[in-house]
């Protein structure tokens, strides 16, 4: 196996405490504790993690503003060490679909943040995954609105849909993105692609065309995160499953191009499915072992850093 790249922004992490913030999924299921940078810091044992951006954890709505203020306050009492540089910046809950309600919870959202200069606030996102729920609903006009305030504020939407489980989902976002050319979306987990396929299957070449067509909207990047939770069994042996996942990491590098591309870990529901931190890390450093050294810091560093403003 290649060597680790030891010095990355981890663009894709979640924390949660579900004694101080209501996470509906994860009861009676073993993350039902307290999942922070305490255990993170030891995952990365390793490596050095300058930055990592937080990403909201699919909180009960009601709970949306009560995680923004719990995690500015726990990123304020996190110390950056020589391994964890700590929390960089966050990515929050927001009602998108409320339209132009969302101007008054964006600013609730800024001020419990820290403000526009200097605030940890970096984008929102709501969860688009949903298989019982219309695709389509994100073309609705106070959908599209709610997504159009964020110019205003200067901040991303992060896009979490299933192509794996509901490839539906995606032609809507096309069109979604094509009304917003001015806000900044970042395509989560490069759309869940369905990672059991291969070159020439008909899933695998439905999910390249969408990525494909996405790429063409120079306002959207792409999270190389996630992978290992699309499969549909855990396999130790990190050489197959570097094989395995080659093939879709070449299409977003040849789609997006290597400054619309980041790494994230997906720590900790990628130990859904028994993987950790390290393996992952592990797995995409083989994949891109033939990368130049610039071209592997853009991926690991550099796109994180300017996309996110961090």
């Amino acid at each position: 196996m290649a060597p680790l790249y030891l010095s990355v922004i981890d663009s894709h992490v979640h924390f949660w405490h579900p004694d101080r913030v209501h996470v509906p999924w994860v009861k009676n299921t073993p993350f039902d504790k307290h999942k922070d940078a305490t255990e993170y810091t030891e995952q990365i044992k390793d490596s050095n993690v300058k930055k990592m951006v937080y990403v909201e954890t699919n909180v009960d709505p009601y709970h949306g503003l009560v995680e923004a203020d719990w995690i500015t306050q726990y990123a304020k009492e996190t110390p950056s060490t020589s391994k964890f540089g700590g929390i960089g910046g966050i990515v929050c809950f927001a009602p998108v679909e409320q339209g132009d309600a969302m101007r008054g919870y964006l600013t609730t959202l800024m001020r419990i943040t820290g403000g526009k200069q200097g605030g940890l606030l970096k984008g929102v996102r709501c969860l688009l995954q949903d298989p019982t729920l219309d695709p389509k609903r994100v073309l609705q006009s106070d959908f599209v609105l709610g997504i159009q305030w964020l110019e205003t504020f200067d901040l991303s939407f992060d896009i979490c849909i299933d192509c794996r489980g509901s490839p539906q989902q995606f032609p809507p976002i096309q069109e979604l993105v094509a009304q917003c050319p001015r806000v900044q979306f970042i395509l989560d987990h490069m759309g869940k692609p369905p990672c059991d396929s291969r070159p020439g299957d008909a899933d695998f070449e439905f999910w390249k065309d969408q990525m494909i067509q996405l790429s063409k909207n120079r306002n959207v990047c792409v999270k190389i995160s996630g992978l290992v939770n699309e499969l549909s069994s855990h396999n130790d042996d990190e050489q197959k499953v570097a094989q395995q996942l080659k093939p879709f990491i070449q299409v977003a590098l040849k789609s997006f191009g290597i400054d619309r591309i980041m790494y994230g870990s997906d720590w900790p529901v990628c130990e859904i499915v028994g993987s950790t931190w390290q393996s992952w890390l592990q797995i995409l450093c083989e994949i891109v072992k033939d990368w130049s050294e610039d071209d592997k810091e853009r991926l690991f560093v550099t796109n994180a850093t300017r996309i996110y403003k961090l």
